[in-house]
């Protein structure tokens, strides 16, 4: 009897063994798919876009012009791979090195690639509700992946130091990049969404979301905030309790 007990003992532990190096290989199969296909469209980007010759570098430093035609390149190429595409996202000293894009909804992308293929990671989305170049209050969303891919590292704004030390976010728009400087940081409650807001009342509307967000943050800033700053949301999963999630808000600083 005790040697049967054994035996359905061993091939119960061989079973979760098996079960359990499945669900991680299957895992790992799905970041690795992931890193594939955003990496080859990093890559296209590059070959794509390439730089203009000396001669005319040196012809638009005296003449103050940029010829829109190799600056668009890029915009124009992953809008025709794919309508939905807004804009290009980098986080200085991160791996957030994405395309946004933004559907009709808040779900699409949650589970589907920038070639509108299903993949578990899904995209780095705008939300549905903004027009980036009106809306004084933009909102990007992404998964919080294990691997530290997507928004992974977002919740590296918690981290005191790393706040304090890096605060840049960057936007390819159009031949332009937007630079914003991170102000504040911290983990909010899912279903109290109240400081996630894209439309304002009026000035003195949005004045008291600003100070209401800069008020939330672990660590305070020395930055000032006004009614006509642009503003950059980053959304993202977090795990210290139940529906927690990390929000992270930048301010637009230049636009070069």
């Amino acid at each position: 009897m005790k040697k049967n007990i054994r035996v359905v003992v061993k091939l119960i532990l061989i079973w979760m063994l098996c079960f359990s190096s499945s669900a991680i290989l299957i895992k790992l199969t799905a970041y690795k798919k992931a890193d594939n296909v955003y990496e080859n469209i990093r890559e296209m980007t590059k070959a794509t876009t390439g730089t203009p010759p000396i001669e005319e570098t040196e012809a638009n430093e005296e003449n103050k012009e940029v010829d829109q035609s190799i600056v668009d390149d890029k915009y124009d190429k992953l809008s025709s791979i794919n309508s939905d595409y807004r804009f290009w996202l980098q986080v200085d000293n991160t791996n957030i090195d994405y395309p946004v894009v933004q559907s009709q909804d808040n779900q699409y992308y949650l589970k589907h690639d920038f070639n509108k293929n299903y993949l578990a990671s899904g995209s780095i989305f705008m939300d549905y509700r903004n027009k980036f170049e009106e809306d004084h209050s933009i909102i990007l969303y992404g998964h919080d992946m294990k691997n530290k891919s997507m928004f992974g590292e977002v919740a590296n704004f918690k981290k005191e130091d790393f706040f304090n030390e890096n605060n840049l976010i960057r936007v390819e728009y159009k031949g332009m990049t937007y630079i914003y400087e991170v102000f504040s940081a911290y983990v909010a409650d899912f279903y109290h969404g109240d400081y996630l807001k894209i439309h304002f009342e009026d000035e003195k509307d949005k004045q008291a979301y600003l100070n209401y967000i800069k008020d939330r943050s672990l660590y305070q800033k020395q930055i000032e905030l006004n009614a006509n700053d642009q503003i950059m949301t980053l959304y993202t999963c977090s795990y210290e309790f139940e529906n927690a999630r990390t929000i992270v808000h930048s301010k637009l600083i230049s636009k070069e």
